[in-house]
């Protein structure tokens, strides 16, 4: 069996339950920034169960997400439907995701954790995604979280800290880079008190 293959089955099986993984709710961060700029086309990878993109569709975004797990992305088009919203959902390997140049108008990343080489992959994808002008959002578990037991990879190499999303993000205009402690409150998986780590930049014009 390829990773690939087991991880879609390790998210297919979290997702398979009735509730929600993470709940239905939007990350806090996240639509607090979205609250700031005017609806355009979002890209949401890693999405999972879809509470992030039904809220952008909710405010007006054209949303394209994508993730490994297919019961995923039932889950996410069930609830689109149940709020009266559509989304454009994949179900794919990163690696098998086409990110356009300049195509996006925002690109949020939550709690999307992998290991080395797929990070910074994925992060110079998003980066040459972005419209000029176009924002990253992202939120994730700092490398401080390893010793908690509120959610996120128990690898250290996994997890973020301020220097790896500066020097990931150089080509952008960083505008946010923060480590927090919070009381997550994001369905049975996020629970409690955590260490998290915010970033937001802006493509160059």
């Amino acid at each position: 069996m390829t990773d690939g293959k087991r991880m879609s089955q390790l998210w297919d099986q979290r997702y398979g339950a009735e509730e929600y993984a993470y709940g239905k709710e939007a990350n806090v961060f996240y639509s607090s920034q979205l609250a700031e700029m005017d609806p355009g086309l979002i890209l949401l990878p890693g999405e999972g169960e879809g509470r992030n993109a039904v809220h952008a569709a909710m405010e007006g975004w054209t949303v394209e997400a994508f993730d490994q797990s297919s019961v995923g992305r039932s889950k996410a088009l069930a609830l689109a439907s149940a709020l009266g919203v559509e989304i454009s959902y994949r179900v794919c390997e990163l690696g098998d995701f086409i990110f356009l140049q300049n195509q996006y108008d925002a690109i949020a990343l939550l709690f999307f954790h992998a290991d080395p080489d797929s990070r910074l992959y994925l992060h110079r994808k998003v980066s040459e995604a972005l419209k000029p002008g176009g924002k990253l959002i992202l939120e994730g578990f700092h490398k401080e979280q390893l010793n908690n037991d509120t959610g996120g990879p128990k690898s250290l190499d996994m997890l973020f800290d301020e220097g790896t999303l500066a020097s990931d993000f150089a080509l952008l205009d960083t505008h946010l880079i923060e480590r927090r402690e919070v009381v997550l409150n994001e369905g049975p998986y996020h629970q409690g008190a955590a260490e998290i780590i915010r970033y937001s930049g802006t493509k160059p014009k």
